[in-house]
């Protein structure tokens, strides 16, 4: 089951990907992909705008957040979906005293930031287990790469989240979740968190002597509601470096430039008196 899932998505990665090619080739619109920085309170990483999103995606490896000990007191990585009254984020979160991701997803009212939802629907399954089991499961050691995925079809106003273990598929978590109002998202973003919630800014940040990597964003790709799907650096959407930095303070982290075309990035703690350089 686990196996033909993974081989569906490929086939459906590649086609996505040439069909996208093909439209890119015939009608791209003209213009600069790339618009200025934009300040997040807790986290840093890259967001795309100026369309409508349906689909984010991202793979990241999890490595041991203990290193990151007496700098932040929490770190993670989320794919995020905004909409102008809902936020969706799915999250693997780690206390740095510890050593272990709790998998999540929240959905919040985008105006109140009030929590809607928090786990709907989830259920996991194992690598030799073929029956899925409600909740999310047990948490996520360092060493793995997590493939994080959510899909939103503009027309059922349905919400689909996975995360997988990748390359050989040791969990899945899956969630869902139904909108009555159906909206449209008109944001998506993607990179490494540092509070409890989108617009969490009380945490305390301890710089270090000099940049330090925090993590490694690969294989990003979006769709619009249009059908689009392509990376960062694509001409239908404006791509943005997403920096931490809470109100009044210094500069927490940031986003180093897009490689492998644009489907790759590093976010890196900024070292002491960094307020808005990249």
């Amino acid at each position: 089951m686990f196996t033909s899932f993974l081989r569906r998505r490929g086939r459906a990665v590649l086609a996505a990907g040439a069909a996208a090619a093909a439209v890119l080739a015939l009608a791209a619109p003209a213009g600069a992909s790339t618009g200025a920085r934009q300040i997040s309170p807790e986290g840093a990483g890259y967001t795309a705008d100026h369309a409508k999103f349906k689909e984010v995606d991202a793979t990241v490896w999890l490595s041991d957040p203990t290193q990151f000990a007496g700098r932040v007191a929490r770190y993670g990585h989320s794919i995020q979906l905004w909409s102008y009254g809902v936020v969706v984020s799915l999250n693997f979160t780690a206390s740095t005293s510890g050593g272990k991701y709790t998998p999540s997803a929240t959905i919040y009212n985008g105006s109140t930031h009030q929590v809607i939802a928090s786990d709907p629907n989830a259920k996991h399954m194992g690598y030799t287990d073929e029956s899925w089991t409600p909740g999310v499961g047990r948490p996520w050691g360092p060493g793995d790469y997590v493939w994080l995925y959510m899909h939103y079809s503009p027309v059922t106003g349905h919400l689909e989240m996975q995360a997988v273990d990748e390359p050989y598929g040791g969990m899945t978590i899956q969630w869902s979740y139904d909108f009555f109002a159906v909206p449209s998202f008109t944001k998506a973003r993607i990179g490494t968190e540092f509070g409890s919630s989108p617009w969490d800014a009380s945490y305390s940040y301890t710089p270090p002597a000099k940049p330090l990597k925090l993590a490694t964003y690969s294989d990003v790709s979006l769709t619009s509601s249009s059908g689009h799907t392509a990376d960062l650096s694509s001409v239908w959407w404006v791509r943005h470096k997403l920096l931490a930095q809470p109100p009044g303070r210094g500069q927490v982290a940031t986003s180093h430039d897009l490689t492998n075309g644009g489907a790759n990035f590093q976010t890196w703690f900024a070292p002491k008196g960094a307020q808005g350089s990249s």
